[in-house]
């Protein structure tokens, strides 16, 4: 999303759902939280009807809203799977280049 300084938005979201703000750049105010600034991230759990946000200068947003898994996770450096077995095999897949190539410009 973007916003122009003085823009203001009301999202609704699920009660079933968690959501979350990432400031890309900018400042905007976040109704019941205060002031968030460019790169920061402010996650909302599933216990609330909707956000109110309104920019204080140009800002863009990356929002996500969803419905939590509830289930376990476990992490290893980038590689975020539900099992110790399942971040084995995602090394092991990067390491063979089974994940793809990243290519800068």
């Amino acid at each position: 999303m973007r916003f122009t300084k003085g823009g203001k938005i009301s999202i609704p979201i699920r009660q079933t759902h968690n959501a979350l703000v990432y400031l890309l750049d900018g400042k905007l105010t976040v109704g019941g939280f205060g002031l968030v600034e460019g790169l920061h991230l402010v996650h909302f759990k599933n216990d609330g009807e909707g956000i109110s946000l309104e920019a204080l200068e140009d800002t863009r947003v990356l929002f996500l809203t969803g419905e939590p898994l509830n289930e376990e996770v476990v992490s290893y450096g980038p590689f975020v799977m539900n099992t110790q077995t399942q971040i084995m095999e995602a090394m092991r897949d990067y390491q063979k280049g089974k994940m793809g190539i990243l290519i800068e410009h």
